[in-house]
């Protein structure tokens, strides 16, 4: 077995600075509000002299402009979920070491890209991107693996007796055993890992708790570690915690910006598209603001879901600052190619359906409505709206009477015939509706006034004529 563990000291902070980047910002820090300790530092705050598990007071008087913001669990575990779903990409065994770790097996993934150093390149470049601040280590065992890890050797070897002699250099204060038996073990002379190895488990058994025993097989790869792998998610959902408030609408269009940049590799890689997003605002104040944004064609790309955004901002009213956004995709699906004639002479660079999305962003998705056509020879039910959604070109078969001539314009409802026409054509005899009881017995005929106009007009059995619509 080889183990490959990456330390990620930094999750929070660099999720915060990717938002900014290329952007001058002040020294910056990341307080656990439990101790009143910084856990995570900046580069300008280490330049100014500010280091790990400082207290703010001594760390606000080395920078007075410094910023703090509180560690939050949930980005870091955000953010690992993300580097995760990246790293599935190329190797399979990936698990969780919360809250900065990911231990990935890598010894069956060496047959795939044939040695070490290939395989570490691949992974090196998917996280370069990503602009994080990582450590990393290969081991015998994932015990072992963490600790050189976390030691910030930053090497990756296969070699065995190589791993041995690193892990075996390591001090107690680098493990993860507690500090009781740490003082119980340094009392006895045991100060190294390679002096606990030389005790033999039956003697560790007898004078330790059998905590120990466990983690040292665990280390040692004796005892077998138990490993819950990642499954990736069929959905992507990524929460972003902003680094200042925002109060103006229009300024929530960067940040949204770089969930969509995820949310396009997300799909791209795995050559899938969504025709639904749910985007959540959370507000100081208040409570949430949910956004459900449809694309009828379904969309991948990052800049063409920042198009209906973009309107859908415009319309946005916030009741207090916004600190975090959620983005959740609906279902997902195969992507499929677009299918055109090479000959049609399309012209534009949208299509029907992201037209509509547009058209329904803007407008809302009750205000846009299609003409479809029914089964129905009466002329003022043989026409409808319908939602876009419903309708489908591919398959959708025009019916038998628009074969017959038929005005564009229909007066609702049809109004007596007041001037004198000249028939050209008919009549065509409409004798339905009895099933609905709404009967319609007439006698169509197109006629010609004497201005050159085009009328549809008919005669019912009354002998009254009326006319119902204008050729155009």
């Amino acid at each position: 077995m080889l183990w490959l563990y990456l330390d990620f000291p930094n999750l929070q902070l660099d999720a915060l600075l990717a938002q900014v980047q290329g952007e001058k910002m002040p020294p910056l820090v990341i307080l656990d509000q439990r101790s009143h300790n910084i856990v995570q530092v900046s580069a300008k705050a280490r330049a100014v002299g500010i280091n790990l598990n400082m207290g703010l007071g001594t760390a606000a008087a080395l920078a007075q402009d410094l910023q703090v913001v509180p560690y939050e669990p949930k980005i870091n575990d955000n953010k690992l979920q993300e580097i995760a779903e990246i790293l599935y990409l190329s190797t399979s065994d990936i698990s969780f070491f919360a809250p900065q770790g990911l231990l990935l097996r890598i010894n069956h993934m060496l047959r795939l890209y044939g040695d070490l150093a290939n395989y570490w390149q691949v992974i090196k470049n998917q996280l370069a991107p990503l602009k994080l601040t990582y450590h990393y280590a290969t081991g015998h065992s994932p015990l072992a693996a963490k600790i050189l890890a976390k030691k910030k050797w930053d090497t990756i070897s296969d070699d065995l007796r190589l791993l041995h002699h690193n892990i075996s250099q390591c001090q107690l204060y680098e493990t993860d055993i507690s500090p009781k038996t740490q003082q119980q073990l340094t009392r006895v002379g045991v100060r190294t890992i390679q002096d606990l190895l030389a005790i033999s488990f039956a003697d560790m058994a007898k004078r330790f708790d059998i905590g120990l025993v466990n983690y040292l097989g665990r280390l040692s790869a004796e005892f077998k570690h138990p490993i819950e792998f990642y499954h990736p998610p069929e959905i992507f959902r990524r929460y972003m915690e902003l680094l200042f408030d925002i109060d103006n609408s229009q300024f929530l269009h960067r940040p949204l910006g770089h969930l969509l940049q995820a949310l396009e590799q997300f799909l791209k890689l795995r050559d899938r598209l969504t025709q639904t997003l749910i985007i959540l605002f959370y507000q100081r104040e208040h409570e949430p603001i949910e956004w459900t944004i449809g694309s009828q064609q379904g969309e991948y790309l990052a800049s063409r879901w920042q198009a209906l955004i973009k309107i859908k901002l415009e319309q946005l009213r916030l009741d207090s600052a916004v600190y975090a956004i959620n983005l959740t995709t609906g279902q997902t699906q195969i992507r499929s190619p677009d299918k055109g004639d090479l000959f049609s002479a399309k012209q534009g660079t949208l299509s029907r359906l992201q037209l509509v999305s547009l058209l329904q962003a803007k407008l809302g998705e009750k205000a846009v409505m299609s003409p479809i056509v029914n089964d129905d020879y009466r002329p003022e039910h043989a026409a409808n709206y319908a939602p876009p959604v419903l309708l489908d070109e591919s398959n959708h078969n025009v019916s038998h009477i628009l074969q017959a001539m038929r005005p564009s314009f229909l007066l609702t409802p049809p109004q007596p015939l007041r001037e004198k026409v000249s028939i050209v054509h008919g009549p065509e005899r409409l004798n339905t509706g009895w099933w609905d009881n709404r009967t319609v017995v007439r006698d169509y005929y197109i006629a010609r006034n004497q201005q050159g106009q085009w009328y549809w007009v008919f005669k019912e059995q009354d002998a009254v004529w009326y006319l119902h619509g204008v050729f155009s």
